[in-house]
C-alpha cells in the first residue's frame, strides 16, 4: 500500500512556521496585588512593551537583528525579527499603581488589587 507524499514537504514547512513559541510566565497572588513574572532570556527592557487597558494586561516582546558578513560590500546580510504577546486578564486591579521591573531576563509586574468598593446610590 503506496501512501501519499505528495504535499510532504508543504507539511513539513507549514507546521515549522505555524509552531508558536510563547514565552512562560507565572501569575499568582501575593500581599494583597497579582504578581506576573516572565522569563525573557536574551531580551532587555527595551524590547519590552507593557499595556493595562478594560482589564487586560498585555505583555510584548519584539527583537530585531542584522547580521552582516563581510562589511565593505556585504555578500550575506540577514535580519531576523522577533514578537511575541501574551494577554491576562484581571478584576479590581488598583491601574495607577502598577509596578513593573527587569532583572537578569526575568520581567515582574505588580497589579495592586483594589478592595474599593462603589457604594450606588437608589434614586
Amino acid at each position: 500500500m503506496m501512501q501519499n507524499t505528495q504535499n510532504f514537504p508543504t507539511d513539513i514547512i507549514e507546521s515549522l512556521l505555524t509552531e508558536h513559541h510563547d514565552f512562560k510566565v507565572d501569575v499568582y497572588e501575593s500581599n494583597g496585588a497579582y504578581q506576573v513574572i516572565a522569563e525573557l532570556p536574551g531580551y532587555s527592557k527595551d524590547d519590552v512593551t507593557i499595556q493595562f487597558e478594560d482589564k487586560t494586561l498585555t505583555i510584548r516582546v519584539t527583537q530585531t537583528s542584522t547580521t552582516t558578513e563581510n562589511q565593505d560590500q556585504y555578500l550575506i546580510r540577514e535580519r531576523n525579527s522577533n514578537e511575541q504577546s501574551r494577554q491576562f486578564i484581571f478584576k479590581n486591579v488598583d491601574k495607577e499603581n502598577i509596578k513593573a521591573t527587569m532583572e537578569d531576563g526575568i520581567l515582574s509586574v505588580e497589579l495592586p488589587i483594589n478592595h474599593t468598593k462603589t457604594q450606588i446610590n437608589i434614586d
